[in-house]
């Protein structure tokens, strides 16, 4: 009988845990809007061919921008300075600058210190032979944004969040 009576109180036990915890008013953690995808950085090149994403926290590193300068036809030397735009976007880096054919997209590789790269190619009028006026920024909603790319005389070009390039922002 004593195992019976055992039963029955841990029966009652368990039934007024879960009354009170069903009676209980639960605690919502307060929220917000976050958005966190772009970020534009003009940036000078160092004659190395490097540029200092910056000297300190929060953002610290180091892209070596060679190859896509000298793709570009741009002198890497100490007598030169060139300035390039670099914008976050989704998790991909994208770099323009006055005189470029091409906005390049650069895409970290997770655990490396490595990324590969590729040209978008940028249709150019006939007269314009480069870019020029070129500034990067976020466009549209937090439903559908793009990165937009303005030019000086051109129509703004849009890249959605897979890297595609159209003229409008989905």
């Amino acid at each position: 009988m004593k195992s019976g009576s055992r039963e029955l109180r841990l029966v009652c036990l368990l039934l007024a845990a879960a009354v009170a915890s069903a009676c209980a008013t639960i605690e919502r953690q307060p929220t917000l809007t976050l958005e966190q995808h772009t970020l534009r950085i003009p940036l000078k090149v160092g004659a190395n061919g490097s540029v200092s994403l910056a000297e300190q926290p929060p953002l610290t590193g180091r892209m070596n921008l060679t190859p896509i300068l000298e793709a570009e036809g741009f002198q890497v030397s100490p007598k030169t300075v060139t300035t390039v735009q670099v914008m976050m976007y989704y998790g991909r880096f994208y770099i323009v600058a006055d005189g470029f054919h091409s906005l390049w997209e650069i895409t970290p590789r997770p655990g490396t210190s490595t990324a590969s790269y590729r040209r978008i190619p940028i249709d150019l009028d006939t007269a314009e032979s480069v870019l020029k006026g070129s500034r990067l920024s976020r466009y549209g909603s937090s439903r559908s944004s793009c990165l937009r790319l303005d030019r000086k005389n051109a129509t703004p070009l849009f890249i959605d969040s897979r890297g595609e390039v159209s003229s409008v922002c989905p």
